[in-house]
This record gives structure tokens, C-alpha cells and sequence, in this order.
């Protein structure tokens, strides 16, 4: 078999692959396992499923979520295939509160939340904090909230940001302003005021891009 004809088998079996997920999520709103790509797709074995599934995740069409068996999630969907409420997975990665660092983007995620395709132009590199305290409140973001994060060493001015401050060993969520060779970190909150500190003990961890708002004391949906 010629290089040219194994590279189009290659590319012909991971098409099937990827309409296999999404026809077994249209009918069974979950995601297939390994073992039932292999059997259903008839494939010699499950090694070669998860070759082709690492080159899928590759290309950023699915993701995999540590070790389940049923760890598989669509990042795109085939032409044609996508349900009617194309969702996209985004990692939960845990809380910013004061005193502590966010967790790093290569992180295990604590879990994923499902978010509508058209509320994003993109989820690749995004990731999901949960709000603690309410000192962005008058920007509609309250204690228990979620907020979608775009990973960033810059925000412009007024943008709201996760920060850093190396100085406090401290995450603080603010819009920014630079004011020379300092930095005003402003809360939305009537009666806290703003601090600014020099610009060197800012670190930009990334701008807040999507608020989801948790109403009623009602926690908001996480797909472990």
C-alpha cells in the first residue's frame, strides 16, 4: 500500500470516528466508550481507537477528561450532526479566592460545565473559575458565580481581570487601570474602594469574557 493510500485510510477512519461520537451522543445523550467505538465501527482493536482519538484531540475536534471510560467530549461537531443546541465543554477549575493562586491551565480539571456553542466565538484555552464574595456585585457578578476566563498577560484598560498579586501572594478579581508605573485595581462594589499597587507585583492570570450567574442559591451545573 502506497504512503498516499495509508494516509487517506487514516484520514477516512478518523471521519468515522468522530460521525460514530456524534451519532451515539443524537441517540444516547452520552458519550460511547473505547470499547464501543471498537465494536461498533468493527476496528481491530481498541489501541487503534485510541491512536486515532489522541489525533482527533490533536486537532482540538474532541477532548478527553483524564481517565473515564466515558471521558470523550465533542469540541466540534460533523456537518450535519450537531445537535440542536451545539454545546461546548469548558474546564471547571476550581475557585478564585484570596490567598490563593488559580490553578494552572494544564491542570486536571475538577470538572466541565456545558456551555451553548453561540454565547462563545471560541472555547479553545478558556477555562471556568467560581466566584467567592461579592465585590463585583454592581457588575452583576455575585458569591457563587461562574466566570469564563480567557487566558491573558494583558487586559486593556476597564477590563475585568484575575490577578495575581505576587507582593500579597493573593488572586483578586478587578477591572484594571494602569496609571503610570502603577496599577489601580478597581472593585464594583458601593462602598470598597479602590487600591492601586506598583505594576510589577501585577500578574495578568487572564479577562473575564462570560459571567454565569447562579440564581437562588441554585449551583450551577458541573459535569464531573
Amino acid at each position: 500500500m502506497t504512503r498516499r493510500r495509508r494516509s487517506r485510510v487514516r484520514r477516512d477512519l478518523r471521519q468515522e470516528i468522530l460521525h460514530f461520537i456524534a451519532r451515539w451522543y443524537q441517540q444516547e445523550r452520552t458519550y460511547p466508550t473505547v470499547r464501543e467505538i471498537q465494536k461498533g465501527l468493527k476496528i481491530s482493536s481498541p489501541s487503534v481507537v485510541d491512536y486515532y482519538l489522541r489525533q482527533l484531540e490533536k486537532d482540538d475536534l474532541i477532548v478527553r477528561v483524564g481517565r473515564r471510560s466515558r471521558g470523550i467530549r465533542l469540541r466540534q461537531w460533523p456537518d450535519g450532526l450537531a445537535p440542536v443546541e451545539d454545546m461546548i465543554f469548558i474546564p471547571f477549575m476550581g475557585s478564585i479566592a484570596a490567598g490563593e493562586p488559580i490553578p494552572h491551565p494544564d491542570a486536571e480539571p475538577l470538572a466541565w460545565i456545558r456551555i451553548p456553542r453561540p454565547w462563545l466565538a471560541n472555547g479553545n484555552g478558556l477555562f471556568a473559575l467560581q466566584v467567592h464574595g461579592d465585590s463585583m456585585i454592581d457588575a452583576l457578578i455575585g458569591d457563587g458565580d461562574l466566570i469564563i476566563v480567557q487566558p491573558t498577560p494583558e487586559v486593556k484598560d476597564g477590563e475585568m481581570a484575575v490577578i495575581w498579586l505576587t507582593d500579597r501572594h493573593e488572586t483578586t478579581l478587578k477591572y484594571v487601570y494602569r496609571e503610570g508605573d502603577r496599577i489601580r485595581l478597581q472593585s464594583a462594589h458601593p462602598i470598597m474602594s479602590p487600591f492601586d499597587v506598583p505594576a510589577e507585583v501585577v500578574q495578568i492570570q487572564g479577562k473575564v469574557i462570560q459571567v454565569l450567574r447562579s440564581l437562588n442559591g441554585i449551583p450551577l451545573p458541573l459535569e464531573k
